[in-house]
């Protein structure tokens, strides 16, 4: 067959083979962090959750369908997620990693337009909030913040005040659960349950109690009780008799072979965090009845807490 007649064939499969290569390329580079080609480059859709067990689909699937009402298409937007983020502790946007993208691209003129789930999806601090606001005024009063719960625009007097209003209802709930959950661990406490960490001059037990928490069953109760022993080394840590320093009774405990509550070595650091820093738990103490005879030092016959 003849170059004239395949030439037609030829030229038809290398378009074809052009445009599976030019397909393939424009997948990788999406794929691959590179921009494509949205519809609404100028508007930014912010989605924020606070912890790593939790997740933005929630938000993204309620605020997809108010986009589309508004004549907006959520994936043809540019995102900026934030994921296990808590507001509490990074309350600015510069504080976030995509919060600062997204602070950065308005301010190069990318973004004139930005929308979020809620307030508190922005902000859980009156004063970080507040500030915010004041900067986008002064700085960039051409760019529109929405969210689904205050559609007034924020700089109008109304819209400002809506959003002083959401502000403050958002960072009274984050201090009402910071409170419910020292509350919480007070009791636990009190009840000489362990709350979280290892302490030193306390043993753990069970009594076959299960840990019901927030209606689930996450395990076995663990009970604390003093370890006579280790509260002996934690009393002549802070009386010091001897007035050594912290370092010199770092020393000799390591020198004794007593571990910390965490199975490490003494440090200055550590030793001073016994007087300085003591766990709530020893206000427990007065609860049990102290042995008359107590260790001294250097401690012979050291038996260190149980701990699970």
């Amino acid at each position: 067959m003849s170059d004239s007649i395949l030439r037609p064939y030829l030229v038809q499969n290398s378009e074809v083979f052009q445009e599976q290569i030019l397909s393939q390329i424009g997948d990788n580079n999406h794929q691959s962090g590179m921009s494509k080609k949205l519809a609404y480059p100028n508007v930014a859709v912010y989605l924020r959750c606070s912890s790593e067990d939790q997740s933005v689909d929630a938000q993204q699937r309620t605020l997809s369908v108010f986009l589309h009402s508004q004549g907006l298409e959520i994936d043809q937007c540019n995102l900026y997620i934030d994921e296990g983020v808590s507001a509490k502790k990074y309350p600015s946007f510069t504080d976030r990693t995509e919060g600062s993208r997204l602070v950065k691209d308005i301010e190069s003129g990318l973004i004139d337009t930005v929308w979020a789930f809620r307030v508190d999806r922005l902000f859980r601090s009156m004063e970080a909030g507040s500030a915010w606001l004041n900067h986008m005024k002064k700085k960039y009063p051409h760019v529109k913040v929405h969210t689904t719960d205050c559609m007034v625009p924020h700089l109008t007097s109304a819209g400002r005040s809506m959003w002083y209003l959401l502000l403050m209802i958002a960072e009274g709930e984050n201090e009402a659960r910071a409170e419910r959950t020292t509350g919480g661990m007070q009791h636990k406490q009190e009840l000489c349950q362990k709350t979280s960490h290892s302490v030193f001059g306390w043993e753990e037990y069970t009594n076959g109690d299960r840990n019901i928490t927030q209606g689930r069953d996450v395990g076995p109760l663990i009970m604390m009780r003093p370890n006579w022993h280790e509260q002996a080394v934690r009393n002549w840590m802070i009386e010091n008799p001897g007035g050594f320093s912290a370092n010199k009774i770092a020393q000799k405990l390591n020198d004794w072979n007593i571990p910390t509550a965490t199975g490490r070595r003494w440090t200055a650091s550590s030793v001073r965090s016994q007087k300085n820093r003591p766990a709530k738990l020893h206000d427990q103490i007065h609860q049990f009845e102290q042995p008359k005879r107590m260790l001294t030092p250097s401690f012979r016959g050291f038996r260190p807490a149980f701990r699970f």
